[in-house]
């Protein structure tokens, strides 16, 4: 992807910023609404990445759409972002700055796949028992249906998978009877 290390520098500084102003926990909670309104509107990105389009222009519309809703210093980061002509990486610096602030804080980022819904009582062990393997202060966790899994579930935290499904185990048994 495009500026992902100019992402990285820019999201490192503005958590370096806002841990000095004691702000961080406040601007993480600006950071996903930046992000999630971005990726949630179409006509944004295009807006963000059209070259046609001033700088001043798109400051404006962010401040319009953010003002009220996010803290001063995080409209200000924003501005400078517009300003050094990086509005094209805003999602990834806002990416990068929840990576940063997930493992400052030992927080994980789990997506659970299975062939039916889960239960509270089934996602509350199963947060527990992610929390204490993996010696995690916090998840955040994605469910996702997937009713060719038959059974069982899959598990991903950050780059690691657990394909515990009965699809994958009956695939498998498939390849052993194949290969025999």
């Amino acid at each position: 992807m495009k500026g992902v290390r100019a992402a990285a520098r820019y999201a490192r500084a503005f958590q370096q910023l806002a841990q000095e102003k004691s702000l961080l926990d406040t601007v993480i909670v600006d950071v996903k609404l930046i992000h999630n309104t971005i990726n949630g509107s179409k006509d944004l990105a295009l807006m963000l990445k059209s070259p046609l389009i001033k700088a001043d222009q798109k400051s404006k519309a962010l401040t319009s759409i953010f003002e009220k809703k996010i803290h001063e210093l995080t409209l200000q980061f924003v501005n400078l972002i517009v300003s050094h002509k990086r509005e094209t990486i805003l999602t990834a610096i806002c990416e990068e700055f929840i990576n940063t602030y997930n493992s400052i804080n030992n927080i994980a980022r789990v997506t659970v796949t299975t062939s039916t819904a889960l239960t509270d009582a089934l996602r509350t062990e199963l947060v527990t028992k992610i929390k204490a393997d993996y010696s995690l202060s916090s998840v955040e966790l994605t469910e996702k249906v997937d009713e060719s899994l038959i059974g069982g579930m899959i598990l991903r935290i950050g780059d690691k998978q657990l394909d515990a499904s009965i699809r994958r185990q009956l695939n498998d048994i498939k390849q052993e009877l194949v290969q025999a």
